[in-house]
């Protein structure tokens, strides 16, 4: 999911930038931005995009949550469902050998070249760099599913296809997305769509993206605008944020181990998850439009554990450590989550695993309280 920076952006990029300063600390910025005619924009605008470009010296790290915060200790066995947060909507699951990746991104290209519509493109230094952190013996990566189109979701996998020979599993306009980026394959899947890969069983779902100010964020790139279909598939590769297009988002519910894990990258209330019970439920909390769902979305999915996903500022190298976005709202997360009382928030750090714990009775799912009160302690 992109946050809501995108469309004002992409509307932005092609405006004559006027002041850009950055203190010695990066803590104080100033930003004023003008048409042609030498109109400046609307109060809000200039606002939000101060924040936006702020939230280095605003944002709040995972030290503020430190309690909430879990990964393996070194006793922690190896014969569950391992997982690992790779940051933005990113995610690794592991199991005896076998890997699952989704929305894996690690270029984290900064903010910026967005905001100017400048060209963009994987880095591969942070690629191979993000993958060594992934490295665990022979664990193979059979596939990576990706939720939807948008480049903090997609840019980077082509590359991690070819570095990891794991199959593609996504909608067929981000497959399309993908195969002009330089993906060999993609295999198009779309809602009630069941795929067994290796121990994985995936079922795919309807989602949809968040909106900003009533609109999907880069739902279709400017420059395919009034081409026919037949036109719009003879495009060359995506270069720019905006060409990075949300198309169709998924949802997915992976089984594995008897477990069962809901992710998915944000969403509306118009759109609510399965009413089914999980054992871990990742909720993308960007934007006010996933906040908004999360009472009903938790209310149907019953989690165990609740993670809210997608909320660290996307534009920071991961690098730079973990960092909440300045859209985000995670006291709020924490308010509608604690009416679950049957159900546990977490956080996760980048690239420290942690294992989903069994349930201690199935048909309950109700967290194991000597796992609650551990994990209270750090989990380290």
């Amino acid at each position: 999911m992109v946050a809501w920076t995108l469309v004002v952006l992409g509307t932005l990029a092609s405006k004559t930038l006027e002041c850009l300063s950055y203190g010695s600390t990066k803590s104080a910025l100033w930003l004023s931005l003008s048409d042609s005619c030498g109109r400046r924009y609307p109060w809000r605008v200039r606002i939000f995009l101060w924040l936006i470009f702020s939230t280095q010296a605003l944002g709040a790290g995972l030290d503020h949550y430190a309690q909430l915060v879990v990964n393996d200790s070194r006793a922690t066995p190896r014969d569950g469902v391992r997982m690992t947060y790779l940051g933005t909507n990113g995610y690794q699951f592991e199991f005896k050998g076998h890997a699952l990746l989704v929305d894996p991104y690690f270029s984290r290209v900064d903010l910026l070249s967005v905001a100017l519509g400048s060209r963009i493109q994987p880095d591969a230094a942070r690629i191979n760099d993000g993958l060594r952190h992934l490295a665990s013996g022979n664990c193979r990566t059979d596939a990576i599913l990706v939720t939807h189109g948008h480049f903090d979701h997609l840019l980077d996998v082509p590359t991690v296809m070819a570095k990891t020979r794991a199959r593609l599993v996504t909608s067929a306009s981000s497959v399309d997305l993908a195969k002009r980026a330089g993906a060999s394959s993609g295999e198009a899947v779309k809602p009630g769509d069941v795929r067994r890969i290796g121990p994985w069983k995936i079922r795919v779902l309807s989602a949809t993206h968040d909106r900003l100010f009533g609109k999907v964020p880069f739902d279709r790139p400017p420059s395919e605008a009034g081409l026919s279909a037949e036109a719009t598939a003879k495009a060359g590769p995506p270069q720019r944020a905006a060409d990075w297009i949300c198309g169709e988002p998924l949802a997915f519910l992976i089984e594995v181990n008897g477990q069962r894990i809901y992710i998915d990258s944000g969403g509306t209330p118009m759109q609510l998850p399965p009413n089914e019970r999980v054992d871990l439920a990742i909720l993308g909390m960007a934007l006010p439009d996933s906040r908004a769902r999360l009472h009903a979305a938790l209310e149907r999915l019953h989690p165990r554990y609740i993670l809210p996903s997608h909320q660290d500022d996307f534009f920071r190298p991961l690098s730079a450590g973990f960092q909440f976005g300045s859209l985000t709202d995670f006291p709020f997360v924490q308010r509608e989550c604690a009416q679950q009382n049957r159900s546990r928030l977490i956080l996760l750090d980048y690239f420290k695993p942690w294992t989903l714990p069994a349930a201690v009775n199935p048909k309950s799912q109700t967290p194991n309280p000597e796992d609650r009160d551990h994990g209270l302690h750090g989990w380290h």
